[in-house]
């Protein structure tokens, strides 16, 4: 064999080692990016699982809605509650709805919101009040378990008004009887025979009567 064979021959040794050493690494990128890949995918995978977790938990730090609403605490929480989930807003309708209807909010928001809520808050949060507005998913709720023929979401807040105003006044006719009642008893105290009873009885009495007027 000549040296032109020879050098001929070594050429294409050459030739192919380099192609092959080019589809290795071919491979090897595109094993790279496999990797690369998985490994977003790993990533991903994990940042979700520790959202999902910290949700579960923040989920788990929000009690369910008590009703009726004490605090204003309370109200915040099932604001945020009913906002977690779809579903949550569902169920809540599916129990309100009962409790509300036939009669709807005029005489039966007493039994969704306490007194304490009541008289701190109006709907568009007028004369000092706080403003009810700022809780739409509370108020979608209500909208939602007081549906009827013809209901309207403007039928709706002129019937949470008049829930509250109904809320009102049957806290002040209450607080009014309940004067008028501390009233009646101090009046018959002053009545009452001096030398027939001690002074410890008068004093029980007016415990009684501060627990009823609280």
């Amino acid at each position: 064999m000549d040296i032109t064979t020879q050098m001929q021959q070594l050429s294409d040794e050459i030739s192919q080692i380099r192609s092959d050493v080019q589809e290795i690494k071919g491979f090897m990128d595109h094993q790279g990016e496999v990797i690369d890949e998985l490994l977003n995918g790993h990533k991903e995978l994990m940042n979700r699982m520790v959202k999902h977790e910290k949700e579960a938990e923040e989920e788990r730090n929000i009690q369910r809605p008590v009703f009726p609403i004490m605090t204003q605490e309370d109200l915040d929480n099932c604001e945020e509650f009913i906002g977690k989930d779809e579903r949550k807003k569902e169920e809540m309708v599916r129990f309100l709805k009962p409790l509300l209807m036939p009669v709807g909010l005029k005489q039966k928001l007493i039994h969704v919101l306490s007194d304490n809520i009541l008289m701190s808050y109006n709907l568009e949060g007028t004369h000092g009040k706080k403003r009810m507005l700022q809780y739409p998913k509370l108020l979608s709720v209500l909208y939602s378990a007081t549906d009827r023929p013809g209901w309207s979401y403007n039928l709706f807040l002129d019937d949470l008004r008049r829930g509250f105003q109904y809320g009102k006044k049957k806290h002040f006719r209450l607080k009014c009887r309940l004067k008028s009642l501390k009233s009646l008893k101090s009046s018959k105290k002053v009545k009452k025979n001096p030398l027939s009873s001690g002074a410890e009885e008068e004093d029980d009495d007016d415990d009684d009567e501060d627990d009823a007027d609280y």
